[in-house]
């Protein structure tokens, strides 16, 4: 059959996994064949069915990114049938809504009935994700025998193609998110306190929370040579472990940490796989989401911050308020406050991080603008903070050159770096640090002088 060029023009090229366009939500399904063979149906939210044979999918406008997906059916083929003859009962928002909340409060025990809200929210948000510009990671925390497995198992039995491992290659990891767009789930990830963990899966996982973001990794050719290749790492991501993550990652993340339960009801009920009941809720969500997904992303388009949130904050909670707002206004309200509370938190937290300290340290340090020697930057660091002994000079060099400190010179062989003190108050005031009148600085902040560029402190190791 021949295809005619004003069809040509409409065709859609879409992600066999999840994809919208402006006109139809698109499911894909590797469903097993009766001859042990993997056949990919494309489903449409107007429940048409195409199958990768022939020329199906160009007969029906669709080309697809890739020719297949590299992850196993999650909805089932009666499921799909009765959805595209039009017999399926979508289920209620409200119903659906508590149909998984229910099922996280008989296996886990939270500390804030709140974070079941927050947890339903995120798992039922991972068949949508694609329409939102950001998603917040969720990672797992608490110490050990706390749950943080069995969330993170159940979670995955409920979300949006989900990869549940604790051991999986990168190479695996990027292939997997690129090819199924899936919901990611990383158990025992001790390496994610460190900044030298993998750079590629460290790269994956700083771009991945953000829709158009690429990670590149280098590809061998036929002919030895290497060429980079270009990796979609967009999706869901929930990552467990007990020794915490490091804090650029942690700014991608919302955090949810777990208590050992004394309820042993709860402790002794286990997420066993072959239970039904995953596949069941997974058929109801998969229709809703067909059905829904234009009133969830109007919700999204047309949200206004009415909240404190800002910047990186209001980029990971946006998701979860919109959808919210799409479910219950009360819910909507809740979340809000939730999210308030959790970015406070954040910033609390964050004044403990280095820079922060530095500039703590740099307010109670400088007299003046002036050459300022790296080995007192480090002293008064680790006379305020104990977290800061281990600091050493070229580690201070490194955060001063982050703040954009680059003016430095080297006097008996040692490195001094020029600091004015407007700039650094300026700093202070940007990372939410009070300045007042305990700082020792304070004398220059206002008239901008410096003394002669020289500073009183000269010297210092090399940084």
């Amino acid at each position: 059959m021949s295809i005619r060029n004003s069809d040509r023009i409409h065709t859609q090229r879409i992600h066999p996994a999840i994809d919208f366009t402006a006109e139809h939500a698109y499911i894909g399904q590797m469903i097993h064949g009766r001859n042990r063979e993997n056949n990919l149906w494309i489903i449409r939210d107007d429940g048409r069915i195409t199958t990768f044979r022939g020329n199906n999918l160009e007969q029906n406008g669709i080309e697809l990114i890739h020719s297949s997906l590299c992850i196993g059916q999650r909805w089932t083929v009666g499921s799909i049938l009765n959805f595209s003859r039009g017999e399926t009962e979508i289920a209620p928002k409200a119903q659906l809504f508590h149909l998984v909340k229910d099922l996280l409060h008989l296996y886990t025990e939270l500390p804030d009935e709140r974070l079941y809200d927050l947890l339903t929210l995120w798992s039922l948000g991972t068949y949508f994700s694609q329409l939102f510009n950001t998603y917040p990671y969720l990672y797992v925390g608490g110490i050990s025998q706390s749950g943080k497995t069995k969330l993170l198992t159940l979670c995955s039995h409920l979300c949006f193609n989900s990869i549940l491992g604790s051991n999986m290659s990168t190479a695996t990891i990027f292939r997997l998110v690129q090819n199924a767009r899936c919901s990611l789930f990383i158990d025992e990830t001790e390496n994610l306190s460190q900044r030298e963990m993998n750079q590629e899966f460290r790269n994956l996982l700083l771009n991945g929370y953000k829709k158009g973001l690429r990670t590149y990794r280098n590809r061998r050719t036929d002919d030895g040579n290497f060429v980079p290749e270009a990796f979609e790492v967009y999706g869901p991501k929930m990552f467990a472990n007990i020794e915490g993550i490091e804090d650029i990652l942690e700014s991608r993340c919302l955090t949810i940490t777990m208590r050992r339960s004394s309820n042993s009801l709860v402790t002794s009920r286990e997420v066993l796989e072959i239970d039904p009941v995953w596949q069941e809720i997974r058929d109801d969500i998969y229709p809703f989401q067909l059905k829904n997904w234009k009133a969830i992303k109007q919700a999204y388009s047309e949200f206004k911050n009415d909240t404190t949130l800002a910047n990186r904050n209001l980029e990971l909670w946006k998701p979860i308020l919109s959808l919210a707002k799409f479910f219950d206004e009360t819910l909507y309200t809740e979340m809000k406050a939730l999210a308030s509370e959790m970015a406070e938190q954040s910033q609390i937290e964050d004044s403990d991080s280095q820079e922060c300290m530095l500039v703590e340290a740099l307010l109670s340090l400088m007299e003046d603008d002036g050459y300022y020697r790296v080995r007192y930057i480090k002293e008064a660091m680790a006379a305020l903070f104990e977290e800061c002994r281990w600091i050493d000079e070229r580690h201070v060099g490194r955060l001063l050159r982050r703040l954009g400190f680059r003016n430095k010179r080297r006097t008996d062989g040692r490195y001094e770096y020029f600091l004015r003190t407007s700039e650094v108050v300026q700093f202070a005031r940007n990372l939410g640090i009070t300045v007042d009148s305990g700082h020792s600085g304070l004398s220059g902040l206002t008239s901008g002088q410096g003394s002669n560029g020289e500073g009183q402190n000269t010297g210092g190791n090399s940084s």
